[in-house]
């Protein structure tokens, strides 16, 4: 019985956006009461949160229908009235949450910064592109009308139940490779359906190829198109490497090659400038075919050629030697990624409480944890925060750090970052 008031509160929403011909609305409002499914404290402040912004619908819907009745000459009183039952109706069927019944039906000790902080950030930024992108920037929107905000929505919903799991420290391993295999996966599949002719899964129609390296060498050839590296740059501005272990939408394959083997080997020390003059050669390359005119058709099969033989890379080098060899040998944007990313304050560093045990050591596939560098207590230059080591560190020494933190909220606090921009990420990333 505590449910129903928010259940029917969301019907009537759900009514009300039926009538202004808004299916996307609807459709959200609808499935907002089967959030109640999951038992988690953080769960029953965004649902407080939802029925506050539904309050809110019909303050302005209050205020659109007085105008409009003052202008005609008629009477509204009773009107806002019965309005105004309904927007306080839906503020407390929210507070009905905080029953003793309710509560007992949750966790003991249930955090909720790391559920409710990813929801909101993620939140932030997916309506953000749902507000101001034109075409929509939302892909459900480009085929539903209103239904960014259920795609916003569930997507925001998606990151506070990651960074809720990945508190664990345990669960960083196990989970992050296949939640980033699975944005990969997306990514190249509205890539795929948008090349055979659904053209609304493509970001503006006009396509480029999808190699990393043309985050930064597209706009450089074509003199324009930077949303791409507009992503990039903010992502290595608030959580600095991560993007190469997160967010990189073909990062995720050289992983996975990786993991055939079980504990990495060296990479060779020339690695890091071969990367350097690779950098240098895709910059020059790309200005010089841009200013010198040179077609699209002969600049995309460079492209292809330079994004397959990466591929090869993986294949035959990352499968053998158990790090992500195209990763951290061969991507300029890596090497851009890990050197700008240090404008970031994040950091992992190893506490004195380090045994030198070397259990980290086969948990890193970025070349970056090996004995000399946990001697050190400072992981590799190639580390790009992915988290992997802190699952198999039995001490909990490796620990994240942000000026002014606790290395415990450091975490919490990167967590809820990256978890956000992963989801939010899986919505707009697209070429």
């Amino acid at each position: 019985m505590r449910y129903l008031p928010l259940i029917l509160s969301c019907l009537i929403l759900a009514a009300h956006h039926s009538r202004g011909g808004e299916p996307g609305l609807i459709l959200l409002w609808l499935s907002v009461p089967f959030v109640l499914l999951f038992k988690r404290r953080w769960i029953d402040r965004v649902l407080q949160a939802m029925m506050l912004a539904g309050a809110l619908e019909w303050g302005l819907t209050i205020n659109t229908l007085i105008e409009g009745r003052r202008t005609a000459g008629l009477p509204f009183g009773r009107m806002a009235l019965i309005l105004g039952v309904v927007a306080l109706v839906a503020v407390m069927s929210g507070l009905l949450l905080e029953t003793a019944g309710r509560k007992k039906r949750l966790p003991p000790n249930d955090p909720v910064a790391p559920g409710l902080g990813a929801f909101l950030f993620s939140s932030f930024l997916l309506v953000s592109v749902q507000l101001a992108m034109d075409p929509a920037g939302m892909l459900a929107e480009r085929f539903l009308l209103g239904a960014g905000w259920l795609e916003a929505f569930w997507l925001a919903i998606y990151a506070g139940w990651l960074s809720d799991r990945l508190q664990n420290p345990r669960q960083i391993r196990k989970m992050r490779p296949k939640v980033w295999l699975m944005f990969s996966i997306i990514f190249f599949t509205q890539l795929i359906l948008g090349v055979a002719g659904l053209e609304k899964l493509l970001m503006t129609g006009k396509l480029h190829l999808p190699v990393p390296a043309l985050i930064m060498a597209g706009p450089i050839y074509r003199g324009g198109g930077f949303f791409m590296a507009i992503l990039f740059t903010a992502s290595i501005l608030l959580v600095g490497p991560a993007w190469c272990s997160w967010l990189c939408y073909i990062g995720a394959w050289d992983d996975r090659f990786s993991r055939a083997v079980k504990r990495p080997a060296h990479l060779p020390r020339w690695r890091n400038l071969m990367r350097v003059i690779i950098l240098v050669v895709v910059v020059v390359t790309a200005f010089a075919l841009g200013r010198l005119g040179v077609g699209a058709a002969t600049a995309g099969w460079l492209a292809a050629g330079f994004g397959l033989f990466g591929v090869g890379l993986m294949v035959f080098w990352s499968r053998r030697n158990g790090n992500m060899a195209h990763c951290t040998a061969y991507c300029p944007m890596g090497w851009v990624a890990t050197r700008v990313g240090k404008v970031s304050p994040w950091r992992l560093k190893i506490s004195p409480s380090c045994t030198d045990c070397g259990a980290c050591t086969p948990a890193c596939r970025y070349d970056a944890l090996y004995p000399e560098d946990v001697l050190r207590r400072v992981p590799g230059e190639a580390c790009t925060l992915c988290g992997d080591c802190l699952s198999n560190c039995p001490t909990g020494s490796i620990q994240y750090q942000f000026p002014g933190m606790s290395s415990s909220r450091a975490r919490t606090v990167f967590l809820i970052m990256v978890t956000a921009m992963h989801a939010a990420w899986i919505g707009v990333a697209r070429l």
